[in-house]
């Protein structure tokens, strides 16, 4: 049996990475120590973890007509993902964001989605898309419109959508019925759902809430690890990986793409959580 596809639709972004002791207050400045351009975006970020895992990997995003696209656009050269149906747009910007990394390896960011926003639907209706996929991915980093669509198409097809609803914003009804499985950290579940986290059994009961929406809910919580629940079920914690931080940023993306990529090879629910998590732990240490 072939191995079974990963699309990710989601956003692209050129990516300026601060690296500073602290983050400014609102008008501080601080001498930071280092900066340097990355290939970013939830959409990116996400296939890249997907298409090592490895599994066969379709991008779906939109970059604009400008040295940014050039320079993501050279970037996803070096990887497997197929970036056939990343779409060049004349009259927007490509998106970009800049990210300041702290001493402990923690992260504030600033993103400007651009041509992201624009992306064309009509490629949803292309039937060789879909063909041999098992899991389309969607984050909030897009517009709604466009995620839900998707969604729409993939659940025609047969196709399982996992959602990443992350940056945090109030989830749209239309995802209920769609979305098989939901991916938030806990500063996002916590926004989410108004439920404040302050442990362990906070965050399990936050996951029971999420799962009433949602057949699966998974929250990611850093060094506390990971908690899961499916629909009426009671949820399952997988304890973190001690290592040394050195940033976290876009661990939740590796998380997400790893998890995802071993899923739809064949492993269970628990078997992929686990790998994810070790993966995720991983990318923060190097």
């Amino acid at each position: 049996m072939s191995l079974k596809e990963i699309i990710v639709i989601g956003s692209l972004h050129y990516d300026i990475f601060l690296e500073s002791p602290d983050l400014p207050r609102i008008g501080e400045t601080i001498k930071g120590k280092d900066w340097y351009p990355k290939l970013g975006g939830k959409g990116g970020n996400q296939a890249i973890a997907a298409s090592l895992y490895p599994v066969p990997t379709k991008l779906i995003s939109a970059i604009g007509n400008d040295d940014f696209a050039n320079y993501i656009l050279e970037n996803l050269k070096k990887t497997e993902i197929n970036t056939t149906y990343i779409q060049r747009l004349q009259n927007y910007n490509s998106g970009m964001s800049v990210a300041i990394s702290n001493a402990e390896g923690d992260y504030g960011a600033v993103i400007v989605s651009g041509a992201n926003l624009h992306i064309n639907t009509e490629v949803f209706d292309d039937t060789s898309l879909w063909e041999k996929t098992g899991i389309l991915m969607v984050q909030n980093e897009i517009d709604d419109k466009t995620n839900i669509l998707a969604a729409k198409k993939a659940k025609e097809m047969g196709v399982r959508i996992f959602y990443n609803a992350a940056p945090a914003k109030k989830i749209n009804p239309d995802f209920y019925g769609l979305v098989d499985m939901l991916l938030v950290n806990e500063i996002e579940a916590q926004d989410i759902t108004g439920i404040k986290i302050t442990n362990l059994d906070d965050i399990k009961k936050t996951s029971n809430f999420l799962s009433k929406n949602f057949p699966v809910a998974i929250i990611s919580a850093g060094k506390k690890g990971v908690v899961y629940c499916e629909n009426q079920k009671e949820p399952i914690h997988f304890k973190g990986a001690k290592v040394k931080v050195k940033s976290t940023h876009g661990a939740g993306d590796t998380f997400a793409g790893t998890f995802c990529g071993a899923l739809v090879s064949g492993k269970d629910l628990q078997q992929s959580i686990s790998i994810a998590n070790q993966k995720a732990a991983e990318f923060i240490s190097k």
